[in-house]
């Protein structure tokens, strides 16, 4: 294999994945592409002798008609045959082709092609390791390769060539070092595909070149230079407050947006009048506002004029991206002077270097590490950020656990990476950093420094309506006796010094060895004294656990009086506990440090021991502050606020118990905790109030409503125009779930089968979805609608690019459906209500919020059932309308948005100008048809 190699590149379109089951070949693409160029092609339809199923058919656009004039395989196998001997045989994903091609050669009495074979999907992973999807259509929007027929084997065939020459070159550009780290891995890949690593080696050592000016080689590792940032620019600028200024500023062919120099403008004054400079600011800007830009754009004029950074913390990693991709290059664009931003994230999000090069140095069986390590290195000449989210990691694979980021507290100057670490590295350049760009749950965490580090920056905390439920989430703690104790005798496992494959072997006759010794003794007490604890806790409340168990487990509720008094009894023993963990992390750094200064003599076996003597001496230690949080949390609260929750979880025979506590209310919290190190907060949102009356977001905020300056913009959507809300009046009692769920799934297969569109539905639970999907997919066949589902056909990301892909598919959802998914224009256009969205009450937690109201007096529906549900409600009708070209309608199956009193409270939130009708299911369904008759369809009706 080596440039002059003839490779070729195959795409095949079949009946079906099995020849032994009577599959055949319907078409067959092939290019040649030699010396990085494309030198022949040859391409065929082929009849199968068999008939093609209508779902291929619809896939591929090949009829039976289009293969019936076509040859037989047996008429072609042999210039098929002819073309790819002596080649290098390439597919996009050749597990599938490669077998298939020689399956069908051998049924016509060809023997088998004796080639290499390489697969382009693994390889577009491996040297595009940032690209979120590896399909070939998506391979070619990304490089910008036309791709006019998808699913053709001559088009898919030629496109899949031109990738090859991308890859190739991709391949070539890189280090030596990084190469030989790549072939020295000896991943198993599909078929022949590492043997490209090794001729791309041999290649770039018969030619190499200098290593580009923007990488540097550290450790044996090829990285990428990080920008040096300086100070920024202190001249004054004028912020532009009329029209005609911002117009100068905006990019041509840029939307104005009234109500987006409202919230401009609004945010300017606020913070440059002396009167309202010191006094939080809230505004609700709509879906289509422009909310994001409408508050960036005078933050920056605000940092650029104070001398301030601006911290803004919005609801997920995913809107964080969205920001620095979108927002941020946008602003810098209207902006008269340079701005930078900055994402910062939780530890685990950022790759730890060391840990990554010894994980280089174990060998893995696991085809899926061996294949991220290869995706890592190449990645590594590319990020600037060390951002593991960069790499689009659908599921968490289990070997990030071994090389992930455990923040600076785990990083010392001794760390052979410690100059090139990605998370000092950021933080360096914080204090440089306009923008600094976090999610809720990390400013929850961290307020403290960002404000305090930065002296009192602004903050803007955007999806608003979420700060308190992580505030609560991060607050919640919870401590597991069993996990503790196992984790110690693994420990003591590893340093027993009868253990010939321990790490006191390793270090048998070093002083480093007495260490470890010493360690290995204190983790025997440890464990001693932690089960002592454990034995105690479980017989201090044994008579608070009531009598038989219906479960394996049981939670109960114990009181902060029960928790402190436990804690003042047994005060002696947590604090020896505490005084070894102490002694645990002093004496992990004094070992750590003696290991590295002698890393010339240690084998890979030595330091795969190490790494897992210091990682579970970290959970370890971790787990116990966990639990010293837990202890101290009574101290946090005023007294008799009782904002703590305390509970127990037992098991059945009373072995395994777990302490955890959480905050029940951020009254108080927020205000002194978070606010308290930032200038006057400003909150944001497109959908904050359950009505212009309701306390919630002032609560749930912890504001006082009078000190707070409240602004609601008003959508300039027209939906009388573009939507319409339908409210069911013939659905049978919500009590009744099973026949509530017939109910939904009946309604749901007359509504699809009268309207032909892209259709969300939002449920409260994936039990519900379960139940209806299983009716749904018995009454529609898979040819006629794609039917979706949450916690079935795969994780959200998943489902929404399917679901996105198709013309007509269903999706069903909960949870993180009703909010933050954007499904613009003609992706959505029937939104289905299932059920309104209230909180189970048979929650415990929420159970004891409902108590806590009613002990202040407070009825826990109205003030905090209904208008939790009310915003959520609201949030999922706005999946429906995204822009001005959107147009749809909304069902509400649950009737009691009719039938009870708090249905019109319900319906007074919603926009003012949308159209409601009320009915039963027949009379529903014939209006929605006349609604789309109105509209441009994308579909038909049945």
């Amino acid at each position: 294999m080596d440039a002059n190699t003839i490779y070729a590149v195959v795409d095949i379109e079949t009946t079906g994945t099995n020849v032994a089951e009577g599959n055949r070949m319907i078409q067959f693409g092939c290019v040649l592409v030699q010396n990085g160029k494309i030198i022949n092609h040859f391409n065929t339809d082929v009849n199968p002798q068999t008939s093609i199923p209508q779902s291929i058919q619809a896939l591929t656009g090949i009829t039976e008609a289009q293969v019936k004039r076509a040859p037989l395989f047996d008429d072609v196998a042999g210039t098929i045959y002819s073309l790819l001997s002596d080649t290098v045989f390439v597919a996009h994903n050749v597990n599938f082709d490669f077998p298939f091609v020689n399956a069908e050669l051998e049924r016509v009495g060809y023997p088998k092609l004796d080639i290499q074979a390489i697969d382009t999907v693994t390889l577009s992973q491996i040297l595009l390791p940032t690209v979120p999807s590896y399909r070939l259509h998506d391979l070619t929007q990304y490089l910008s390769i036309e791709h006019d027929h998808p699913h053709t084997a001559n088009d898919d065939a030629l496109v899949t060539g031109e990738l090859l020459i991308v890859l190739f070159k991709r391949m070539l550009e890189l280090p030596i070092v990084t190469l030989q780290q790549m072939v020295e891995e000896d991943a198993d890949l599909p078929q022949d595909t590492g043997e490209v690593f090794k001729w791309g080696l041999a290649e770039v050592r018969k030619n190499p070149r200098s290593l580009p000016d923007n990488l540097y080689v550290s450790h044996g590792i090829a990285l990428r230079k990080t920008p040096v940032l300086t100070a920024t620019d202190d001249r004054e600028y004028t912020y532009p407050r009329t029209k005609k200024n911002k117009l100068k500023r905006f990019p041509k062919h840029f939307e104005w947006r009234a109500d987006q120099a409202k919230m401009m403008n609004l945010v300017y004054r606020q913070y440059t009048d002396a009167e309202t400079a010191n006094q939080p600011l809230i505004v609700e800007a709509p879906t289509g506002t422009g909310k994001t830009l409408g508050y960036a754009l005078p933050m920056a004029y605000l940092a650029q004029k104070f001398d301030k950074q601006v911290v803004i913390a919005t609801d997920t990693v995913l809107l964080q991206n969205q920001l620095i991709n979108q927002t941020m290059p946008l602003l810098e664009e209207m902006l008269p002077f340079e701005i930078h931003a900055e994402v910062v994230k939780g530890n685990a999000h950022y790759l730890d270097l060391s840990r990554f090069k010894i994980s280089l140095s174990q060998a893995d069986h696991s085809k899926q590490t061996q294949l991220i390590k290869l995706r890592l290195l190449v990645w590594l000449t590319q990020t600037s950020t060390g951002d593991l989210d960069e790499l689009h990691f659908k599921n968490e694979p289990p070997y990030l656990d071994s090389v992930y980021h455990h923040g600076m507290t785990d990083l010392t100057d001794t760390d052979p990476f410690y100059e090139d670490d990605f998370l000092r590295r950021l933080y360096k350049r914080l204090k440089y950093t306009r923008f600094i760009i976090v999610n809720h749950a990390f400013l929850i965490q961290h307020a403290d420094l960002l404000g305090d580090d930065f002296s009192q920056p602004y903050l803007v905390v955007d999806e608003a309506q979420h700060l308190a439920d992580y505030a609560l989430k991060t607050q919640r703690q919870k401590f597991d006796f069993q996990v503790s104790l196992s984790t110690g005798r693994r420990l003591m496992e590893l340093l027993d010094p009868d253990n010939e494959y321990g790490l006191n072997a390793a270090t048998d006759g070093l002083t480093l060895n007495e260490d470890l010794n010493t360690f290995y003794r204190w983790l025997i007490e440890f464990n001693r004294q932690l089960k002592a604890l454990s034995d105690y806790l479980t017989s201090h409340f044994k008579t608070q656990f009531g009598g038989k168990f219906t479960k394996p487990y049981k939670e109960i509720v114990i009181s902060e009086a029960d928790w402190v008094s436990f804690l003042n009894q047994r005060k002696g023993l947590f604090e020896q506990l505490d005084i070894l963990v102490g002694k645990f992390q002093d004496k992990l750094a004094k070992i750590t440090e003696s290991f590295y200064q002698q890393s010339n003599r240690w084998l890979k076996s030595d330091e795969e021991l190490f790494m897992r003597f210091s990682h579970a001496v970290n959970a370890l230690t971790d787990a116990w502050h966990t639990l010293s949080t837990i202890r101290l949390a009574p101290q946090h609260e005023e007294a008799g606020t009782g904002s703590y929750l305390y509970w127990l979880t037992i098991s059945n025979d009373l072995t395994h118990i777990m302490i955890a506590s959480n905050l029940m209310t951020v009254e108080g919290f927020l205000s002194q905790q978070i606010y308290s190190h930032f200038q006057a907060p400003m909150f944001t949102g497109a959908t904050l109030f359950s009505s212009n009356r309701s306390q919630y977001l002032y609560d749930q905020l912890d504001l006082d409503r009078s000190a707070v300056k409240m602004r609601r913009l008003k959508s300039d959507f027209n939906f009388e125009a573009q939507a319409k809300m339908y409210i069911s009046n013939d659905a049978p009692d919500i009590k009744e779930e099973d026949k509530y769920n017939q109910y939904v799934s009946q309604t749901l297969i007359k509504t699809l089968a009268k309207v032909d569109r892209p259709t969300l539905v939002l449920f409260n639970s994936l039990a519900a979805i379960e139940s209806v999907y299983g009716a749904l997919t018995d009454a529609i066949h898979p040819k006629e609608r794609l039917i979706l589902a949450q916690g079935i056909s795969g994780s959200k990301e998943k489902l929404i690019k399917r679901f996105m892909d198709e013309d007509n598919a269903v999706l069903l959802g909960a949870a993180s459906f009703w909010e933050g998914i954007d499904l613009p224009q003609d992706k959505l256009q029937l939104l289905v209500i299932a059920r309104l969205p209230f909180d189970s009450p048979d929650q415990l937690e929420t159970k004891v919020q409902y108590e806590r109201m009613k002990a202040k007096g407070k009825n826990p529906f109205y003030n905090l059932s209904l208008p939790k549900a009310t915003l959520r409600l609201r949030q999922g009708i706005g999946r429906l309308i995204r822009t001005r070209q959107d147009y749809g309608v909304v069902i509400v199956l649950d009737s009691r948005l009719v039938t009870r009193h708090y249905g019109q409270t319900i319906i007074k939130t919603l926009p003012a100008s949308l159209p409601i009708m009320t009915g039963t299911t027949p009379q529903l369904l014939s209006d929605i048809t006349k609604f789309f008759k109105k509209h441009k369809s994308i579909g038909h009706l049945s």
